[in-house]
Formats: C-alpha cells, sequence, structure tokens
C-alpha cells in the first residue's frame, strides 16, 4: 500500500467519527437565519482554549478572532502598531515607552489598561522562545498610566517589536489582568479579550462546534486590514467553527451548501471542488505550511545525538510531500530551517539523504531495540499522513515503533508531557509550522535550546541559544546570514529539527462569501457573505 492509499484509507476511517459534526449545524431556526452566519469546517477545534499555553494552531486562530495584539507584521513582515497608538524609543535603545489607542475595551466592558498588557505579555513571554528572550533581557514592565507603559532592557535588543508584533503562534494576545495573572502551568478559564468577536460558549457545543458573536464595540483601526494589521472589521454577525473529522464529509457539506467556509482543504480533494462553479479553491497560506520532525531529547534513545542522525540522513522529502499532497504544483522540497524565499534560506550543513548511512548511525547509538513511542494526530488533514511516512522511515532504519494515535486536542495536550515514555510520554512526534513561524532563528523557536525551558522536545544546546542572541543583537543584515547558516549547521550536526517540506495549504468557500484573504493564520476580519 502507498502513502496516497494510506492516507485516503485514513480518511475512510476519519469518516465514521463525522456524525457528531453533520449534526452539529443542523436546521437553523428563523431568528438564526435573520442573522449573518459564516459556517466553517475546522478538522479539529481547541479543546484547551489558551493560546498562550500551546503553540497549537487552533488555539492560535481561537487567539486572532477574540484578543487583539500590540503590533503585527502585515504581509511583507513590517511590524506596524495594532493596539499601541504611539510609541518612543530612548537614545540608548534601553527604553520602549507605548501609548494605547482611545476606546480600547474588553468584552466586559472594561478598558484595556496598561496593566493588563503588561500582565499578558509576561505570561505569554514564559511559554513562547520569543518571548523568553525578550524576558531575559528585561529589567521591568512599568505601568505610567492606565494608557501608557514603559520597557526597560538590560541591554539594547533588536527584536522587541519584531516580538511584540509576532503573527505565528503562540501569539502574545493581550487579556485582562486578572485572567493573565494565571500560572502558565495552567489554562485560563475566563475568554474575555478585546477582538472583533466575542466567544459565545453558551451557544456551542462541546467538542462539535464553536460559536463567535461580533463584538459591537471593537473600534478598528482605520487602515486597510493586511493580515494581522489594520482595521480588523467583522462584517458577519456570527461565525460557528464545526468541527469535520472527516474531510469528504466537510467537501460534501460545501456542495450542499450546509457550510461556507473549508479552512484546511487536503490536497487530493481539491479536484473534487474545482469543478463545482459555485465554489472558489484558494491557496490560503502562500508562504506555506512546513511538516518537522520533533524528537524528545529528554529519554533514550533520542537524548543520544547519532539516534538523532540516524532519522535526519533517512528523511527524504518527496516522499513525505508525495504522501501528503501528490501534486508538484503544491509542494517543495526545501531542507532550509527557514523558510523557503526567505532572506535565511541556505543549504549551509544540509546531510545527504543516505539510508546505509542512516543505518551506520543508529547502529553506532546506544538504541537497543526497545519500542520508540511515535504520537500521530489522525484527524488532522497534515499531520496524519505525514505521520504515517515517517513511521515507514523509522521502521526502514530500524527502529522498534509504537505509534500511539490519538486526536489532534490530544495531540496538542500529550505531547507537552514531560514523563517518560513508558508512563505516558513520548520519543519522536511530526507537526507543522506555517511559514511566518521559521522565517528566522528567532522566530523559529524549534531551534530553542534551553532544555526544560525550550519547545516541546526540550533539547539542551547553550551553543545555539548563544548564536540566536548573536544573531538578534547585531543589525547588521550579513552577519545576521552568516549567523544563521552557522545556526543551521549547527542544527543539522546535532540534529534537533528536522523539516520534512513545504506545502501550500488550500481553502475553499462557496461564492457568496467575499473578502477572503490568503493569510498565514485565520483571520476572519473583512469577510462577507451575501
Amino acid at each position: 500500500m502507498n502513502f496516497r492509499q494510506s492516507a485516503l484509507n485514513w480518511r475512510r476511517i476519519a469518516g465514521i467519527m463525522a456524525v457528531a459534526a453533520t449534526a452539529a449545524f443542523g436546521a437553523a431556526s428563523t431568528a438564526a437565519q435573520a442573522e449573518t452566519v459564516l459556517r466553517m469546517a475546522k478538522t479539529s477545534i481547541p479543546r484547551i482554549l489558551d493560546p498562550h499555553f500551546t503553540t497549537s494552531f487552533t488555539e492560535r486562530d481561537f487567539g486572532y478572532l477574540i484578543y487583539d495584539t500590540l503590533f503585527a507584521v502585515d504581509h511583507t513582515f513590517t511590524v506596524k502598531p495594532q493596539m499601541v497608538e504611539s510609541w518612543t524609543v530612548s537614545d540608548d535603545r534601553l527604553s520602549y515607552t507605548f501609548k494605547l489607542r482611545d476606546g480600547l475595551t474588553f468584552h466586559n466592558g472594561a478598558p484595556v489598561r496598561s496593566a493588563d498588557c503588561i500582565a499578558s505579555i509576561q505570561r505569554w513571554a514564559q511559554r513562547d522562545g520569543m518571548g523568553q528572550k525578550l524576558a531575559g533581557l528585561t529589567k521591568e514592565w512599568t505601568a505610567v498610566d492606565d494608557r501608557t507603559f514603559k520597557l526597560t532592557l538590560s541591554r539594547p535588543y533588536g527584536f522587541v517589536l519584531e516580538t511584540l508584533g509576532k503573527v505565528g503562534a503562540s501569539v502574545p494576545f493581550i487579556m485582562p489582568e486578572s485572567v493573565a495573572k494565571t500560572p502558565i502551568t495552567e489554562t485560563i478559564k475566563d475568554y474575555t479579550g478585546s477582538g472583533p468577536f466575542v466567544f459565545d460558549q453558551s451557544a456551542g457545543t462541546s467538542g462539535v462546534k464553536l460559536v463567535f458573536r461580533r463584538f459591537d464595540k471593537y473600534v478598528p483601526r482605520s487602515e486597510p486590514a493586511d493580515w494581522a494589521t489594520g482595521g480588523k472589521v467583522a462584517k458577519v454577525d456570527k461565525v460557528e467553527w464545526i468541527e469535520f473529522r472527516d474531510p469528504m464529509t466537510a467537501v460534501n457539506a460545501l456542495t450542499n451548501r450546509e457550510i461556507d467556509f473549508i479552512h484546511e482543504l487536503p490536497h487530493d480533494l481539491a479536484p473534487l471542488l474545482e469543478s463545482d462553479r459555485k465554489v472558489k479553491v484558494m491557496v490560503y497560506n502562500e508562504l506555506g505550511q512546513l511538516g518537522f520532525i520533533r524528537f524528545n531529547s529528554l529519554f533514550p534513545p533520542f537524548n543520544d545525538v547519532n539516534a538523532r542522525r540516524a532519522v535526519l540522513l533517512a528523511v527524504n522529502q518527496k516522499d513525505f510531500l508525495q504522501g501528503l499532497v501528490g501534486n508538484e504544483k503544491y509542494y517543495s522540497v526545501c531542507r532550509s530551517i527557514y523558510s523557503c524565499g526567505s532572506p535565511y534560506e541556505t543549504d549551509a550543513g544540509v546531510p545527504a539523504v543516505d539510508l546505509a548511512k542512516a543505518k551506520q548511525a543508529l547502529k553506532a547509538s546506544s538504541y537497543d531495540g526497545s519500542p520508540i513511542v511515535q504520537f500521530a494526530a489522525t484527524n488532522s488533514a497534515t499531520i496524519g499522513p505525514l505521520s504515517e511516512v515517517l513511521t515507514r522511515v523509522l521502521k526502514d532504519v530500524g527502529f522498534n515503533v509504537k505509534v500511539e494515535a490519538m486526536d489532534f486536542q490530544t495531540f496538542t495536550r500529550k505531547r507537552l508531557s514531560q514523563s517518560p515514555p513508558a508512563d505516558g510520554g513520548w520519543n519522536i512526534a511530526l507537526s507543522t509550522w506555517t511559514g511566518p513561524d521559521v522565517v528566522d532563528p528567532v522566530v523559529n523557536v524549534s531551534l530553542g535550546g534551553a532544555g526544560l525551558k525550550a519547545q516541546w522536545g526540550w533539547p539542551s544546546l547553550p551553543e545555539i541559544d548563544a548564536l540566536r542572541d548573536r544573531f538578534a543583537s547585531t543589525a547588521d543584515p550579513a552577519e545576521r546570514k552568516t549567523i544563521a547558516a552557522e545556526i543551521q549547521k549547527l542544527n543539522y550536526e546535532q540534529a534537533i529539527y528536522i523539516p520534512t517540506g513545504t506545502f501550500k495549504a488550500l481553502a475553499a468557500y462557496a461564492d457568496n462569501v467575499k473578502g477572503i484573504e490568503p493569510a498565514p493564520a485565520l483571520m476572519l476580519w473583512g469577510i462577507s457573505k451575501n
């Protein structure tokens, strides 16, 4: 059985679980029909509703609907103010003073204050890689007044605004101070934001549907929306996220006009909708998504660099891309650890794929033949098929593999476990980033080597963190490129981050839906429905 057939079988099995999703949207009431409702199919809806807590894309997308950010980036990666009205930087570049826009209001009617922003950034920075870098250089945050606050650094840092305007997971969303005081080891229970939509907890169905309503008191910026910047104008009254674990069920629902939008359309199902004149298929994320392999460095065998390199040397990106996408116009082989087409894309340190050498590396490692636990998210349109290819690669090298399959939300929770694999933990897993998540060494948190403080997988590699600090400390573009190449060489020597190729993410929507623009995350402002 080839990889494409295996992926299709996975979807057929998942179809058994689609009944709940079909029932979720059902027949709309007369009152509901009077509203403008955008009904969306999601392969998975979040169970952990805390975008500071996890790097999951579904939590990030949830956050963009109900929260806002101090800064954001547009499609050119230019940092622009969002909640911030103005800011100043001291001559010595050690102090940043920010002033909030007038009229910013939380969904509960309370004004957004400096204290809310400080508490939110401090909470977020405990978990996020870029946030940790900024926190390590922060002397203090100070509230000057309710709309003005100040950041004081211990030394100049060239990525302050880029950090506060980060577009990829996890995003520094602003929450009320009382919510942001929740320890980062616990998930929040209050989902009050100040963004263009309000999360309506009473209207959804647990595990099946989430409902968001337009926040009428939201004051958008005057500039046109561009990615996460500008005027976030909500043009529909309500948004419904409905979970469809089986993509084919979602395709049928869109064809029958029971839903309006499929955010993650599997590539092999695109031809079914491209022939429907009332449906539009688009590349939703032009920068693409990137699969990547993650090792748990805390336990054998992947606390041994030889075992990690055994996997690295066997990874042929085309196998992964064919297994997931199939159509070459939607994917590209790119072994740079930075986004393909970005200024830092490089082939520095990239080893040749060689299965014989991979087996030699495994033989040289301390691996004793015990089963390794591979986590796989079966209902993810991307992670599921990619994980099947990874299983085959591991077996070809000589690993004894035990695959633990689970739904995506369980996957995002369990991969944070630092328990031994025998006690519910894991050895290896595969996930995806979007292009903006890996454009440079600071943004790409998978490169962090801070051990237990690093991203899940927890590699300990102080040398790579020192290089990332050097990258962030220099403003010289040529020096940054040199350092980025050094980081990639070290990454491949130590095999801590293995990309499996870049693919373009597709979406599909009914022709009465207008205003959907390509973006690196789900951004629903500016979208209308006739």
